[in-house]
């Protein structure tokens, strides 16, 4: 029987999660298509936010139609990346135990690093949009 140790857990979560993400951008139409999760802002305030087409955009992007994808959300290319990188390497990473000639801690750290990295370079509009609306209801 494998060792199902945390990072393994992990890396098993972070995969099954990510595939469904796919998954419901191959089952909705890009355009047109009645994607089940609202923009919650939106709805709320009125407003738009970055995050507003998000779901359209990785529909169209998972079709292959990055134009249409950008005129959806400009940020979807970013984030569709980062979710594309980060499927692949919760993969690889479930084969990594198997191979000697590498460190397992420098692995790990390493995977810290660049999810971190890439995390904040993929969401970096919605955090400082985030960033901005908290202050502006403590400060302003």
């Amino acid at each position: 029987m494998k060792n199902f140790d945390s990072y393994r857990i992990i890396n098993i979560i972070f995969a099954g999660a990510i595939g469904l993400v796919f998954i419901y951008s191959c089952l909705f139409l890009p355009d047109g298509g009645q994607h089940l999760i609202p923009s919650f802002y939106t709805d709320i305030t009125g407003n738009s936010s970055p995050s507003l087409g998000l779901s359209r955009a990785f529909s169209a992007l998972v079709r292959g139609d990055v134009v249409l994808a950008i005129q959806f959300n400009p940020h979807a290319i970013k984030i569709f990346v980062f979710f594309c990188f980060q499927f692949i390497y919760r993969l690889v990473s479930l084969k990594v135990e198997r191979l000697s000639f590498i460190d397992r801690k420098i692995w790990v750290r390493v995977d810290i690093v660049l999810t971190i990295g890439l995390f904040l370079v993929a969401f970096y509009s919605l955090i400082r949009f985030t960033l901005q609306i908290i202050g502006s209801h403590f400060i302003g």
